[in-house]
């Protein structure tokens, strides 16, 4: 794995983890890389606009550039349209990198990811395969027993995981981090809460991204540690320091099941109701859960929960609509 394409590795694979970005972008394409990634924040949704500028104003002379910088702004952008969960559009893209024949490492690890998040097994077990021309072997294992986990198969993928991180022990590095990501997943579909909260780096919560800290809170309502949910989210906010919605969403949840104070709940009420009046697309798994766990409403949960199972069915998605169907008279 080269270095450019170890660089792509994060600002890719790992971008929903929140790794950042390269401080100063080498071209045109890495910049426009950089604006979609950062842009994924919430608080810096307006970095999509200026991506938006940038890609409008190179269309008309992309095809003059060479394949290695087409394939790279192609490349960010299929990680916009996935973002937007705009799955075939992206897909579209990643076929266009592929045709290039450059970036087909970070093509083939976004391909997998959308067919997983479509719940495509056999899709993303044959992108897995096909980095195998392109790949070390440990990025491959690694994707190809994500699969196995979503397949229903935890109990061969899970150990199989654990022997691959051991062995490959790099804590700076993507791979690791991408790797620990999966295995958090596999333990906590397994019951297996402390593994889980030990791979997501528990003791140091506020340093971990988002995605991190949405699942370190799952865990802890899962086994009713509500007090730490609040020991490590603190005290209800300002309003200039409210975390993201699927943050919101958990913590009201948490002190819905203390049934204590309100604030949390208060915040996101309103948080939430604006969601409502955009209907914001984006976040149709965030309002199903406020309307399945936090203010139970039927006809809403199983709205949003459906809107949402139609563009991702992971499987804490199922899990969702599951939960949204349990509350239908």
């Amino acid at each position: 794995m080269t270095k450019s394409t170890l660089r792509l590795l994060v600002l890719l694979v790992l971008a929903p983890w929140g790794c950042g970005i390269a401080a100063t972008p080498f071209s045109g394409a890495e910049r426009y890389a950089a604006y979609v990634v950062a842009g994924k924040d919430e608080a810096q949704h307006e970095l999509h606009d200026r991506a938006a500028s940038l890609w409008n104003d190179i269309q008309p002379q992309l095809t003059t550039l060479s394949n290695r910088e087409q394939a790279r702004w192609w490349l960010a952008r299929a990680d916009l349209l996935q973002f937007e969960h705009r799955f075939d559009e992206s897909l579209a893209a990643i076929e266009t990198v592929l045709k290039l024949g450059y970036e087909q490492e970070n093509a083939y690890l976004m391909q997998a990811r959308i067919a997983l998040t479509r719940n495509e097994l056999a899709v993303a077990e044959r992108s897995c395969q096909a980095l195998s021309q392109y790949s070390p072997m440990d990025v491959v294992a690694t994707c190809l027993l994500e699969v196995k986990g979503r397949a229903g198969d935890l109990t061969m993928s899970y150990p199989a995981l654990v022997r691959l991180e051991e062995r490959n022990q790099d804590p700076s590095s993507a791979l690791t981090r991408w790797r620990r990501q999966i295995l958090a997943e596999q333990a906590q579909l397994l019951g297996l809460y402390n593994d889980a909260l030990r791979w997501l780096d528990y003791p140091n919560y506020a340093e971990q991204p988002v995605v991190a800290q949405k699942q370190m809170i799952d865990v802890l309502i899962a086994t009713n540690r509500l007090a730490d949910v609040f020991a490590v989210v603190g005290e209800c906010p300002a309003v200039n320091a409210i975390p993201v919605d699927s943050l919101l969403v958990r913590i009201a949840h948490a002190e819905t099941l203390q049934g204590a104070q309100s604030c949390w709940r208060d915040v996101t009420a309103e948080r939430i109701e604006m969601r409502v009046l955009r209907a914001d697309k984006l976040h149709t798994s965030d309002l199903a859960y406020f309307f399945t766990h936090v203010e139970p409403d039927a006809d809403q949960a199983m709205h949003w929960a459906e809107l949402n199972i139609a563009v991702a069915r992971e499987p804490f998605d199922r899990q969702l609509l599951a939960a949204a169907e349990e509350l239908q008279p």
